[in-house]
């Protein structure tokens, strides 16, 4: 009876030890389009719209250099700079065809921004972006959160049409930034996509640019960019044209010469009323360079976070 008892108790006091013992709580794996916010907000942000968004217009703004709301806005001295983030590996396609865009208050240079920010380290660094509503900039995600310091950028300062030291639009700050789970939890480069949301309405002045979800092959066609490289003269803004060499279902792969600096460039053609964005410059490859194609599902979620 003895030897029968004694394995019979001992495994009942495992079963207990192990039904008692606190178990680790796992985050958990969101969709990678679900949006997440900086101020903790985690899925449903804004009001969503219903059905396919298609393809929205862009606006040429009035470009008023006294501003459009009568308030100038004085911009803040732009703070020392270092390289930008590291992760925005990309490349010069051999010849360099850039040219500088030296009136930078023509649409749509105008609704190109440069932007400073405080890296989860404590360096301050810079990236392009561009204002697709009067108050919401879209960019790379790289250049909003860190993923290999799994946290968000902070301290966002926008330049609208910077022009090396002159800001003829002001500065705007940001009130909120945003991206997807897909960037944040995965750090996938196919969901490397995200958007400031401005503490003012410069894009009212400014313009912005519309957003294009094409589902047909952009292969063969030109499209432009413009950014502010680390490899020209600080604040300075460059365009330059080529074809898209492939379209992926999440990327579009093309020629456009682009360096670190110029993460979060709009890719953009003519295929609305005004000009409007198929992808979001992100990353290189020495024979190409590549972006986020605006999709549906991003054209949501970009659409949401402009509210």
């Amino acid at each position: 009876m003895i030897s029968r008892t004694v394995p019979a108790l001992a495994a009942l006091c495992l079963s207990l030890t192990l039904a008692s013992a606190p178990t680790a709580t796992a985050t958990p794996v969101l969709d990678p389009n679900t949006p997440v916010s900086s101020d903790g907000r985690v899925g449903s942000i804004g009001k969503r719209i219903a059905g396919d968004p298609g393809a929205s217009d862009g606006f040429a703004g009035t470009g008023d250099l006294s501003d459009a709301e009568g308030v100038r806005r004085v911009a803040r001295p732009e703070p020392p700079t270092v390289n930008p983030d590291e992760l925005s590996t990309q490349s010069v396609i051999a010849p360099d065809e850039r040219v500088q865009v030296t009136d930078t208050t023509t649409y749509p240079a105008r609704a190109t921004v440069r932007f400073t920010y405080t890296k989860p380290s404590g360096t301050t660094s810079w990236c392009t972006g561009w204002l697709y509503a009067a108050d919401a900039v879209a960019t790379a995600g790289h250049c909003v959160y860190n993923v290999s310091a799994a946290a968000w950028n902070t301290n966002f300062t926008v330049y609208p049409g910077r022009n090396g030291t002159s800001s003829p639009y002001g500065s705007c700050g940001v009130s909120n930034a945003y991206s997807v789970a897909g960037w944040i939890q995965g750090g996938s480069t196919e969901y490397d996509y995200a958007a400031l949301k401005l503490t003012c309405s410069i894009g009212n002045t400014t313009g912005w640019f519309g957003l294009n979800t094409s589902a047909a092959s952009l292969n063969g066609t030109t499209v432009s960019t413009a950014g502010y490289p680390q490899d020209k003269p600080s604040g300075t803004q460059w365009f330059t044209s080529n074809t898209v060499t492939s379209t992926n279902a999440r990327q579009l792969a093309y020629l456009l010469d682009t360096i670190g600096g110029q993460s979060g460039s709009p890719v953009y053609n003519t295929g609305c009323a005004t000009y409007c964005a198929v992808a979001i410059h992100a990353y290189g490859h020495g024979t190409h360079n590549r972006g986020t194609r605006i999709i549906p599902e991003v054209h949501q979620n970009l659409t949401t976070w402009a509210l």
